[in-house]
Formats: structure tokens, sequence, C-alpha cells
């Protein structure tokens, strides 16, 4: 059964993130409630605490697998509009990721409870960690926004 689980876990996180990045932007901006950095986050000073520069780097970046390869670099937020770009993006795989966590309860149909609390589990520990980087990078996001237009 193991087996099982593991290919229809593939199968949502590929399918769901095909259709999140190919989606309208409308469709991503209809959620923009969740994507507000709130107050608790302390501008994304508190992923600083969580050490997110050590480990962030080490988590596959989907995102090269939709777009040829590449992924964001420090010179593709120099050039104009790619801010918004790089935000969207962010909103994008955040909302995949929360998207990826919602079929989880469906395990419990062909699995033993047991089981069904272990892909709940995967679930969230599996996504949680890639939300909390495109949440931390929207912070660094505003900071970069902050300084251009005080630059202007």
């Amino acid at each position: 059964m193991i087996i099982v689980n593991a290919a229809v876990w593939v199968a949502i996180h590929l399918s769901i993130s095909f259709i999140v990045f190919f989606c309208p932007e409308s469709f991503v901006l209809k959620f923009s409630t969740i994507f507000k950095i709130n107050k608790w986050e302390k501008n994304g000073s508190i992923y600083e605490k969580i050490k997110i520069r050590k480990w962030k780097h080490r988590l596959p970046e989907a995102r090269k697998w939709f777009n040829n390869g590449t992924g964001k670099t420090a010179k593709d937020l120099r050039e104009k509009g790619s801010l918004w770009k790089f935000e969207l993006q962010t909103y994008r795989s955040e909302l995949s990721h929360w998207m990826q966590m919602l079929p989880a309860p469906l395990f419990f149909f062909f699995n033993s409870p047991l089981a069904g609390w272990i892909n709940i589990m995967y679930a969230v520990l599996f996504n949680l960690p890639f939300i909390i980087i495109q949440r931390y990078n929207r912070s660094r996001l505003a900071k970069l926004k902050m300084l251009s237009l005080d630059r202007k």
C-alpha cells in the first residue's frame, strides 16, 4: 500500500503544481488574503529564527521543471517588472502547496486510520517548509519594494 500512497502523492503534487502554474493570474489573486504577511511574521524575521537561510536552498524548486530549467536569480529581480513577476510566483507556489494538502483526508478511504493520519502528517510536513520559504521570500520582496520606492 505504501507504493500506491506514494504514487498518488506524486500525482497530486505534480498535477496541482502544473495546474496552478498555468492558471490565470486572476485565479491566483482570488486567494490574496492568504498571501498577506501577518504581524506575527515580524516582516519575515520569524523565519530567521528557524535558520531558513541554512536549509531553504536544499529543497527542490519545481519552478525549474515548468520554466525550461531556470529558477529565480538576483539578476532577474533587477529587470523592470520582475519584482511583481517574482511576487506572483511566490503566490502561485504557496497556493500550490496549500492545495496539495487538501486531498490528504481522501487517504482515509483506502488506508487504515493510522495510515490515514500518517498521510495527513506527510501532507503537512512536506508542504509546510515550501510555504514558509514563499512567505519568507515575499517578506524580503516587500523590503526590496520599499527600498526601490525610497530611491524614487
